[in-house]
């Protein structure tokens, strides 16, 4: 790619709303679709606005007659508001001289309401790896869209759906395109490898999950199929990455890494042999998948640098866990903490509350369930117990619906649809009155207060700021524990300030 010349194609990443430390990984979504571009040889231009400003002087630079396609990628909630913003910018610059498509999870469950927005010319739904090649090449040509799989677009005022895409092997993915991006600005000191100074999340060598967790979008996106890498290529892009870069750490995004236990056993076995020396996690574990494991399979993954494992444990209410469809039983989530802690593993558990017809009593086994899983292994991380959010595409999204919900009918109507714990109006929660909504926000505040502060902040660059704001959260993490063990959640007015503080800090547009 001759980098003198101005892009063909530009590549937008809006901020998210909560870009701070390691929670800022790699722009995977558009670095996927980039990636068959350069091997086509287009010129492209990538921009991440989490770690660098972007702005109309900036986004001016790259405007010129080369340019086939703008594309921005976003998820549901904060993302949208950003994606929204960039979008005006270049409108003004460019006019409608430059189509402006739009992918990633948000345009993909909701392609047509996404295509109605005045500031959208084309979707890209579903995996955009195969379509967006295809969509520029058209483009380029200025053939007409009508063929293109897997999109929507504009026809004058009528909006068209093309019939979807098949979903890709997996084995055919390219190579990360690192050059794309500054890949310091993603390599951090991991709020999870706490030993790992220099963590990076590669990527996938998996894609999709076959299990039917109702308030997970990946089924409507991926169709519940599993979908790996060989073990060759899987062990490979791991072991290049890690020397590339000089990596200590690593985190593998795939839904479902261990689904396969003897694939996921040889790629571990596979590490070991290249003497990497590292310490891994991956996006999530499930605690039937992991007790089902051999000793000598988790002795494997111990040896290979498995130093966390994430589960979503998601409540302590047998009945809310049957509801939601996880196909787990509370006594395996028990098991698979007290497994970690005989084989060195750190687990770290995430909750969910606020599910439609979930009590406090519900609640409370949940929050009962933390303190256990603390107790029987005092290693074990509680990543949050956060707010249950009906999101387009799920499963249980039609149980909200059936609860009261009145979804958006615009794409500015998802903005703050993740952006609060605290649901005010109730929009995003109407089977709770406001009573409820306030306490549940309050036990999300204070699940992050006792337990993911201190991770999130000892994952900061700057060493004394760092020292600094660990000592301060651990004091504040002593109070709300004590809090939340003994269900003190429904009063807390000093939970206002930090709201309003997040919200001005984290949720606005640049």
């Amino acid at each position: 790619m001759n980098k003198s010349l101005p892009p063909q194609v530009l590549l937008l990443y809006p901020k998210t709303g909560v870009d701070l430390g390691s929670t800022i990984a790699p722009p995977h979504a558009l670095l996927s679709v980039a990636a068959p571009l350069i091997r086509a040889g287009y010129r492209v231009k990538l921009l991440d606005q989490r770690v660098e400003k972007v702005t109309e002087k900036v986004l001016a630079q790259y405007m010129s007659g080369d340019l086939i396609c703008i594309g921005l990628s976003t998820m549901t909630g904060t993302q949208i508001a950003n994606a929204i913003s960039l979008a005006q910018i270049v409108r003004s610059l460019v006019g409608n001289g430059v189509p402006l498509v739009w992918g990633g999870c948000h345009p993909s469950v909701l392609p047509e309401q996404t295509a109605s927005h005045s500031l959208v010319d084309i979707v890209v739904f579903g995996e955009g790896d195969e379509t967006f090649l295809e969509l520029v090449s058209t483009l380029e040509a200025k053939r007409s869209l009508a063929a293109v799989k897997g999109i929507v677009f504009k026809e004058g005022q009528r909006v068209i759906t093309n019939e979807p895409r098949a979903l890709l092997d997996v084995e055919t993915l390219l190579d990360v395109p690192w050059e794309l991006v500054h890949v310091e600005s993603y390599i951090h000191r991991d709020m999870y490898l706490k030993k790992s100074p220099r963590t990076l999340d590669i990527g996938q060598t998996s894609r999709g999950c076959p299990f039917r967790c109702g308030f997970c979008s990946s089924a409507s996106i991926r169709q519940r199929l599993w979908r790996p890498m060989s073990i060759p290529k899987s062990l490979a892009r791991i072991v290049n990455t890690v020397e590339k870069f000089n990596l200590t750490g690593i985190w593998l995004r795939d839904d479902e890494f261990y689904i396969d236990r003897l694939r996921a056993t040889a790629i571990m076995e596979g590490m070991i042999q290249e003497k990497l020396n590292i310490a891994f996690y991956t996006s999530g574990t499930r605690a039937d998948v992991f007790m089902k494991a051999t000793d000598q399979e988790v002795s494997v993954l111990k040896s290979a640098g498995a130093y966390t494992l994430k589960f979503g444990a998601e409540s302590g209410s047998q009945r809310i866990l049957d509801l939601m469809n996880k196909g787990i039983k509370v006594e395996q989530i028990l098991q698979s903490n007290r497994r970690c802690r005989e084989h060195g593993i750190i687990p770290a558990f995430s909750f969910m509350t606020g599910y439609p017809t979930e009590t406090f009593e519900d609640v409370n086994k949940t929050i009962d369930l933390v303190f256990r899983l603390k107790k029987e292994n005092p290693q074990a991380q509680i990543e949050t117990i956060g707010m249950y959010t009906p999101l387009p595409g799920t499963p249980d999204f039609q149980l909200a619906l059936n609860h009261g919900l009145k979804p958006p009918e615009s794409l500015e109507g998802w903005i703050d649809w993740l952006s609060d714990d605290y649901d005010q109006t109730g929009r995003k929660s109407p089977w709770l009155n406001s009573r409820e909504r306030l306490a549940l926000g309050n036990i999300v505040y204070m699940s992050v207060m006792s337990n993911a502060l201190v991770n999130v902040l000892g994952s900061l660059r700057n060493p004394f700021l760092r020292i600094i704001a660990k000592s301060f959260a651990w004091v504040v993490s002593q109070v709300y524990k004590f809090r939340l063990k003994h269900k003190l959640y429904h009063w807390a007015p000093e939970l206002r300030l930090v709201r309003a503080l997040r919200r001005k800090i984290f949720y606005k547009a640049p």
